[in-house]
């Protein structure tokens, strides 16, 4: 049995009542800046040049973040790292009553802040406000999404509001240096299930956050057919937290011959991406860390628009389809596996080095 491996119009600062921003931005070892971010992985990660930005401009800085808890995980390397809270931290929830935020405690490391970001949309500017009010140093609210008809990359979005907040940061690649430990983890399974100590996998993401953006399942059937039968690796077939309804699916992989790894810890999913020859996925959150590792990347793109939304990187390759809803979950395991999409199996051959043969 094959194994399953668990583990200036969108600026806005809230600056009531603050110090002037020409002193507060003085360069000054061991100043505590926090970061409030509400979104989701892809997003985080898009936004992970600012913070690395920031850090370059004062290198004595320590970032503390209020984000989703296991995010810090994966900015274990990072000098900048002070503590990590969760968004969802019953300190931070008077702050979101019309009354109670008056008189609440501040929450300990946004007490100590010198600057505040809340990354957000229209909903968190209130946040943003009350903390300003109560905490006595510029509290900025950053935009999270762009206009969906300017069609800018978030990532330059996110930049251009805090470069005209007088912020210097980088419209650079996300990058994210795995644990070592996680690292040699996923070795030593890679190597107990395929008999290789130097396997390099393919991994397949089938999922995302958002069901319309998962490439539907009859065309990942396909391409794990067409993989499989190249042997070109073992396939690693992975699922996280959203993907309840591919379960069957994958599960069907597992039986035709790929590896399965669900509900991996995001420090373990970094190694296990980090360590692939190669990976493919649609527009999730695993793309973007995939990117953010370095690892050869191909990502289908459907009803989301990837000049706004594409993982950023030198191996990032974007394939561009289109499907309707209705049929991502259209799928039967008996059902023969058709040919995959041109588009994709064309560049697969490029990156993985061998020529396309016919299907017997």
């Amino acid at each position: 049995m094959l194994p399953r491996f668990k583990s200036n119009e969108h600026v806005r600062s809230e600056t009531e009542g603050c110090a002037r921003e020409d002193r507060v931005r003085q360069t000054v070892t061991g100043r505590r800046f926090a970061v409030i971010h509400q979104g989701a992985l892809g997003d985080f990660l898009s936004a992970l040049p600012l913070f690395d930005g920031l850090h370059e401009s004062e290198p004595g800085i320590f970032i503390d973040f209020w984000s989703k808890a296991e995010y810090g995980s994966l900015l274990a390397a990072k000098p900048y790292l002070g503590a990590v809270h969760s968004r969802d931290d019953p300190a931070l929830t008077p702050f979101y009553h019309e009354q109670l935020w008056m008189d609440a405690p501040v929450p300990g490391t946004l007490a100590q802040a010198h600057v505040i970001f809340v990354f957000g949309q229209s909903n968190s500017r209130v946040l943003a406000r009350r903390l300003a009010a109560r905490c006595g140093v510029p509290v900025h609210w950053i935009q999270s999404f762009p206009d969906p008809h300017a069609r800018r990359h978030v990532g330059r979005f996110l930049a251009e509001q805090l470069h005209l907040l007088g912020w210097r940061c980088c419209t650079g690649i996300p990058r994210i240096d795995p644990d070592g430990e996680e690292r040699r983890q996923v070795r030593r399974w890679l190597e107990r299930w395929t008999g290789d100590a130097e396997a390099q996998p393919l991994v397949i993401h089938p999922g995302s956050g958002g069901m319309k953006k998962v490439w539907p399942l009859k065309r990942w059937w396909s391409l794990v057919d067409w993989l499989l039968q190249r042997k070109v690796g073992p396939v690693v077939v992975i699922l996280g937290p959203a993907d309840d309804p591919l379960k069957t699916f994958a599960r069907a992989t597992r039986s035709r011959g790929c590896l399965l790894a669900e509900d991996l810890s995001l420090s373990r999913l970094a190694a296990f991406l980090a360590e692939a020859r190669l990976y493919c996925g649609n527009d999730s959150g695993a793309s973007h860390l995939a990117a953010a590792v370095g690892t050869p990347s191909v990502v289908v793109f459907g009803p989301t628009d990837p000049e706004v939304w594409a993982p950023r990187g030198p191996h990032v390759h974007v394939v561009q389809d289109c499907w309707k809803e209705s049929e991502v979950l259209d799928w039967d395991e008996n059902m023969p596996a058709d040919d995959p999409p041109p588009a994709v199996t064309n560049l697969l051959d490029t990156l993985l080095g061998s020529p396309t043969q016919p299907r017997p």
